[in-house]
């Protein structure tokens, strides 16, 4: 029996949960779906060809969330290069997560089998909230196949979060339905999302169990100064999830990184400003191709 790691309720549930992911998946262009397997479990990855002269690109979700609101984001990268989603093991989606991941140590560890099971020897990542996290993660912990890391609204990475959100997420994870209609509103600047992506948010709440996701660490000042590869961090001015003072505080700590802060922008930045992310990950992905870390 797997202790200590997600799962979903039974087989009917994970079936229910599939049914939504699949009607949310519509967005997406013609795509080539992997599994390779870690020794944290089965990850599953979505990919679209893109021409071979530039660098792939790997995609990482928010937490509690799939890679189907990467759709438009994906057609419109792979004009230059391949782009691979995947399916963080430790959320609702394909994966299937068989050990633990207590720490961002171990999250390091998943994410670099899973880039050798897909035969990545360098690759930019792009990652959005919880995900985020997870490329700054893998830059601090192992950043040997990173050409550039994207991160869009990684909470808990550059400052804490604020004590309000610490409140309403504890209401939202022991709370009804309601509850987390209410939660998902706030952070998204008033506005629900669109209704195949509510279904699929709604159904990994009702189907999946989700147990042992590491939380993210904030960077510490030694942390910072060890950073080296090409860094882009992507701010909303209105987020729940991330101090005024970020925008500062990383260009202060890694003086090298691009900083952009949308100041109409809700956490929900894939959704409030996506042909501006669009053209800002584009141009920064091309401007790296031909430097890697070394």
């Amino acid at each position: 029996m797997r202790k200590n790691v997600g799962k979903f309720i039974d087989d009917a549930a994970e079936a229910r949960f599939k049914q939504a992911f699949d009607r949310a998946m519509t967005s997406w262009p013609t795509r080539v779906d992997l599994e390779i397997t870690t020794s944290f479990g089965r990850t599953v990855a979505s990919t679209v060809e893109g021409p071979s002269d530039g660098t792939p690109v790997l995609l990482l979700p928010g937490g509690g969330s799939t890679i189907a609101p990467w759709g438009p984001f994906a057609e419109a990268w792979s004009a230059d290069r391949t782009v691979i989603a995947v399916d963080t093991i430790w959320d609702a989606g394909r994966s299937v997560q068989t050990k633990p991941i207590p720490s961002g140590i171990e999250a390091a560890a998943w994410l670099n089998e899973t880039l050798d099971g897909l035969g990545l020897e360098v690759v930019h990542i792009v990652g959005f909230s919880y995900g985020a996290w997870v490329c700054v993660n893998q830059l601090v912990h192992d950043p040997a196949k990173l050409r550039s890391v994207t991160a869009i609204e990684p909470p808990g990475t550059i400052t804490g979060l604020p004590w309000r959100t610490w409140a309403k997420m504890l209401r939202m994870l022991f709370g009804d339905e309601d509850q987390y209609l209410s939660y998902l509103a706030w952070v998204r600047g008033g506005k629900l999302p669109e209704s195949a992506t509510l279904d699929l948010l709604m159904a990994s709440k009702r189907e999946f169990v989700q147990r042992g996701t590491p939380r993210p660490e904030r960077l510490t000042k030694a942390q910072w100064r060890t950073l080296n590869t090409p860094l882009s961090v992507l701010l909303s001015g209105r987020s729940r999830f991330i101090s005024r003072r970020a925008a500062n505080i990383v260009r202060r700590s890694a003086p090298s990184a691009q900083v952009r802060v949308f100041p109409q922008a809700s956490h929900a930045l894939l959704v409030d400003e996506p042909d501006a992310i669009i053209h800002h990950v584009r141009d920064f992905l091309r401007e790296h191709d031909s430097t890697h870390n070394s």
